[in-house]
């Protein structure tokens, strides 16, 4: 609807002045009509002006003669009137719509190339490259297949790792990352291999440095699977083994399930602490023992290794906290405050600890409640780097 009322202020917009006893009706019915009008002034008791569009002016005579108010146009704006104003000189018209539509037609081409990210590579060569391609200034952009020759100008420059082109308008920008220059030594050294999916996931980025991408972002991957294959493929130069390098991250799924019961027992300790001394001789422990069986202690051992004659001896300090246990029961608000913190630590210390690069992306927990306790299953989306280099057998070709 906005566009349409923009459309219609841009062809004609014309200032009405309505006198008469009862401009404020009129004003009324002009709304009950659904009639658009803005910029609503009161010159004088009796005269009022504002705008309306062209399309609209016609509907105010039912209303003029209903109010018995006079109407007048003060102001006219639009191409409408610039159109009827310069009606009888046909070239200027002609003209104006000459420009407009080559304004549209023009406004399909590319007019200017752009080279951005290349540092060794000089930005005429590319340039040169493209052009010759197909991508260059004159080039009609709609229906231009990119992909073909993108793969056509990195297979005839081995320098670069990966290379896009965005068009904006009548821009053409080239985006280019070069590869990291290495000795011949190194080239020959090179194994040749692929970068294999470690986890099951949803990939959400590709980036393939060395070799060819074999999944898109968005597709979902086992793991074991090739992500980015040791091999680049071209209808210009023959298949080449490589080793596989780039950029592949994942979104993981992780789960952490655990139960919570209501009874709990609890320690209470008595400021009590017993110390002994032991001997252990080839993992065989002797410890002097004057405890209690019939309390409960929580054992710290201290220890100092020696090997004499080939056995293994340790003298050992024992350190023992008496304490009761007692059986607490948990509310429900305590057994999520617990249950939150233990999935913050499985995150924090097991998923992210544990994989590269990891971002947690979503977490979502779920409860089942059972009558001796609550079971809380807690879901991790992770992103993180899931490809790793396996190097190809020589006997598979």
């Amino acid at each position: 609807m906005g566009i349409k009322n923009k459309f219609k202020s841009l062809v004609g917009v014309l200032c009405v002045q309505v006198e008469g006893f009862f401009t404020e009706r009129f004003i009324n019915l002009c709304k009950f009509n659904c009639i658009k009008i803005w910029n609503i002034k009161n010159i004088v008791n009796g005269v009022v002006r504002f705008n309306i569009n062209i399309a609209d002016f016609k509907k105010l005579r039912k209303i003029a003669k209903k109010t018995k108010c006079k109407v007048k146009i003060k102001d006219k704006k639009g191409l409408y009137f610039f159109a009827f104003k310069y009606r009888k000189r046909k070239f200027i018209l002609i003209s104006i719509v000459a420009i407009f539509i080559l304004a549209c037609a023009f406004s399909n081409f590319i007019w200017d190339v752009k080279v951005l990210g290349n540092e060794k590579i000089s930005s005429d060569t590319i340039l040169e490259q493209f052009k010759q391609n197909g991508i260059g200034i004159g080039t009609f952009k709609l229906g231009l297949d990119k992909s073909n020759i993108i793969a056509k100008v990195r297979a005839e420059n081995p320098d670069i790792a990966w290379l896009g082109v965005d068009i904006n308008g009548t821009t053409a920008h080239i985006k280019v990352i070069e590869k990291t220059k290495v000795s011949e030594d190194e080239i020959l050294n090179t194994d040749i291999g692929d970068i294999v999916c470690t986890k099951s996931c949803i990939i959400t980025r590709i980036i393939p440095e060395n070799g060819t991408a074999k999944v898109k972002e968005g597709s979902y991957v086992e793991n074991g699977m090739v992500l980015i294959e040791g091999k680049i493929y071209s209808t210009i130069v023959d298949i080449r083994d490589v080793s596989a390098k780039g950029i592949v991250t994942g979104q993981v799924e992780y789960e952490y399930n655990n139960k919570y019961e209501y009874k709990s027992l609890d320690k209470e300790y008595i400021n009590k602490k017993r110390w002994t001394i032991g001997i252990t001789i080839n993992s065989k422990e002797y410890m002097i023992n004057y405890l209690n069986k019939s309390n409960t202690y929580d054992k710290i051992k201290y220890s100092k290794n020696f090997n004499i004659f080939g056995a293994q001896i340790s003298f050992d300090a024992y350190s023992f906290d008496e304490y009761i246990q007692k059986e607490v029961i948990l509310s429900e608000e305590e057994i999520t405050k617990k249950a939150e913190e233990d999935s913050n630590i499985y995150l924090n210390e097991t998923i992210l600890k544990n994989c590269k690069n990891g971002t947690l992306i979503d977490k979502n927990i779920t409860t089942k409640k059972e009558a001796d306790g609550i079971i809380f299953t807690t879901k991790y989306k992770v992103n993180e780097q899931v490809g790793e280099f396996i190097k190809r057998d020589e006997n598979i070709s």
